[in-house]
């Protein structure tokens, strides 16, 4: 368009989400920029989380060498060909420094030569009908013109609940976090999440009492595998609260929040004790809800259709919008499509989920295939790949049941597709395949005390197994034909004859007369064969062989 640069691909944003679409792209010869509105990547972890501790775990002794499978324990690393720029490189503290974080993400822009361009911030956004599909304006009045427009600005707005008087509270975006601010006073935090627990921490030792309040009850992450709920660094709050230390926690709404003689009187409804009703009066409120997708950018004519909440955008299979063709999202906004299920609120669940956009694009843009190798349509060749992914690959177990494996069988060969998202494979044409398997890291369900599950380890029974291991599932044009389950594994390994490292954990394993660990991984790979053999078999597409 006159007077705008062209770009094929730009995006909004330098945080990770963008870093990691952006390495994608430069290193596939693609035209790309990213314009970000500070002066340097990952602005967000400068301030964020307030008391400067991550929650992505960053274990650098895992005991393996191999880059893809130490992922699974560095859940901070963007994906890149550089060993040298893993996270573990610049901390070995297990959760460790946000602002540290930061740093990082800069060397990594500047080490990987992506083009962004920084004091950049979108202020209007047009959708095109002839020629590229969007054109924005920055606020200096520069036009840029774009045949994909990606979104990875990340939620750095905080939501505020809608309560009478919640003007009078204090943010967590700004509250003060020296404790002597908060000595011998009453404080209410509201929200459950982590940030609201961070905050309960660290106020712990300086307060008289601090109540945690919302409407539901408590999820705790190591109970529910999402990693959004309470992390368990997060939870020595609870000891106070059911130990008795004048510290509680509130399962109610709060129907408003008054100012009066120089304290914070507070109505609340509790949700579990048939309508109950209090007024509690504290010296502070802190607001610890979280935070929204902000989407001024877009004028009223042009707004992407939101979440009924109005925190998230709505996006398809693809991570694109419902209702603006070409405009996709990349980032903590992914979320959308696994929400409080999986891992695409945080880096190591949509760093992969990023991976397979960028393989989106390519397929939807460039008419590039989706990246395969071909596989001998041999039930032994079939089983040996399978089992090297799922022992190996990152993606997969962090985004388990979200993120899939693809292997399309064919009369002669077999393609082998990794990282797809379950519901994209659904919607697009993989689908119409006579006979194709998906690849899976699943939990199992159970209602009982996870900390305490009665295990039965015959391998013939895995569909039993409570804990993360593989699935293999068999579908015909979209129908469920049949389904395998891998037994969980110490190690999260199931390689005949490997171990974690150059020296073995397992030594003796004796269930059923086995007792070397290489035959009870023999009998894995040996049951996957005979699954594979079976379903391979001309009798293969009968529907509801299971």
């Amino acid at each position: 368009m006159n007077g705008s640069t062209y770009i094929d691909y730009l995006i909004v944003g330098a945080g990770p989400a963008g870093l990691q679409l952006a390495y994608f792209l430069d290193r596939a010869g693609r035209n790309y920029l990213v314009v970000e509105s500070r002066e340097r990547p990952g602005g967000f972890f400068e301030k964020f989380p307030r008391h400067d501790e991550l929650l992505s775990i960053n274990k650098v002794h895992t005991g393996y060498s191999d880059p893809e499978t130490k992922l699974r324990y560095d859940w901070n690393s963007l994906f890149c060909e550089d060993e040298a720029m893993a996270f573990t490189k610049y901390s070995k503290e297990y959760f460790p420094s946000a602002r540290l974080y930061a740093k990082y993400l800069q060397d990594f822009a500047a080490k990987m030569g992506l083009r962004v361009r920084y004091k950049t911030r979108i202020s209007d956004v047009t959708r095109c009908h002839n020629g590229p599909n969007f054109e924005v304006a920055d606020e200096s009045g520069t036009r840029y013109s774009c045949r994909a427009l990606i979104l990875a600005t990340g939620m750095w707005e905080p939501w505020e609940p809608n309560i009478p008087g919640i003007e009078h509270t204090e943010s967590y975006a700004d509250m003060s976090i020296d404790t002597e601010d908060f000595e011998d006073q009453r404080v209410l935090i509201l929200g459950k999440g982590n940030s609201a627990f961070e905050t309960a921490n660290h106020l712990t030792s300086a307060t008289r009492v601090t109540h945690v309040c919302s409407p539901n009850p408590l999820k705790l992450a190591w109970k529910s595998h999402y990693v959004g709920n309470l992390r368990a660094v997060n939870n020595d709050f609870l000891d106070t609260y059911l130990l008795k230390g004048q510290n509680s926690l509130l399962d109610a709404n709060v129907d408003r929040i008054e100012k009066r003689d120089g304290e914070y009187v507070v109505d609340l409804t509790f949700t579990h004790a048939n309508g109950q009703r209090a007024q509690l009066a504290y010296d502070r409120v802190l607001v610890c809800t979280g935070f929204k997708w902000n989407h001024n950018m877009f004028p009223q004519s042009c707004k992407p259709e939101m979440t009924p909440c109005g925190r998230l955008p709505l996006m398809t299979s693809a991570w694109e919008s419902t209702n603006l063709p070409h405009l996709f999202y990349a980032g903590t906004l992914m979320q959308m499509r696994d929400k409080h299920k999986t891992m695409s609120n945080v880096l190591h669940g949509f760093r992969s989920n990023i991976k397979s956009l960028a393989s989106i694009l390519g397929c939807r843009y460039e008419n590039k295939d989706w990246p395969s190798v071909e596989l001998a349509r041999s039930p032994g060749a079939i089983a040996d790949k399978i089992i090297s992914q799922v022992s190996r690959d990152s993606s997969i177990m962090l985004q388990p049941g979200f993120l899939a494996d693809l292997i399309v069988v064919g009369e002669d060969n077999a393609r082998y597709y990794e990282t797809l998202s379950i519901d994209y494979i659904n919607d697009s044409d993989f689908a119409q395949a006579e006979n194709y398997f998906t690849i899976t890291m699943e939990y199992g369900d159970t209602q009982d005390d996870v900390l305490a599950v009665n295990r039965e380890p015959d391998p013939t029974k895995a569909y039993n197994d409570v804990y993360l291991h593989p699935r293999v599932r068999q579908y015909s044009r979209g129908q469920l034909v049949a389904e395998h389950h891998i037994s969980e594994s110490l190690e999260n390994d199931w390689r005949v004859g490997e171990h974690c490292g150059s020296r073995p954990l397992i030594r003796k394993l004796d269930f059923a007369g086995q007792q070397d660990p290489t035959m009870f991984q023999q009998t894995h790979r040996d049951q996957l064969v005979g699954f594979l053999e079976q379903r391979l078999s001309q009798q293969s597409y009968a529907m509801g062989a299971m």
